[in-house]
């Protein structure tokens, strides 16, 4: 009877300690599923991102294209592109963060130069 009770008692304990090791699991996996589906609620701000950034892109190119059709110095239309297209990039990050110093906001300063991977 005690051989019995003792495999009993060891066959508990080991149920116990795979259920701690099963509530382990769902929870890790419960943390990384709600992060996934935070990081979801960010997919439309990045694709109107990509997007208007693709559409200044293709505008400039467009621009830059018709000009080298038009018998113009490649040099210059291309020099010409590379500045338009910094400008217009990093024109809306740089209001951003111009007012982000007006109002002393130096939490948003250091979030906004971590956006754009600044040290």
């Amino acid at each position: 009877m005690d051989d019995l009770q003792s495999i009993i008692s060891h066959n508990l304990a080991q149920r116990k300690a795979a259920a701690v090791e099963a509530e382990t699991i769902v929870a890790q996996e419960t943390s990384e599923f709600m992060a996934w589906l935070r990081a979801q609620s960010a997919s439309e701000t990045i694709r109107e991102y990509r997007s208007q950034a693709e559409h200044v892109r293709d505008e400039l190119t467009a621009k830059a294209l018709a000009a080298l059709e038009q018998g113009g110095d490649a040099q210059a239309i291309m020099q010409d592109l590379a500045w338009k297209l910094t400008n217009r990039l990093i024109h809306a990050p740089t209001k951003s963060l111009q007012q982000a110093a007006r109002d002393g906001d130096n939490e948003r300063l250091n979030i906004l130069r971590d956006s754009l991977g600044l040290e």
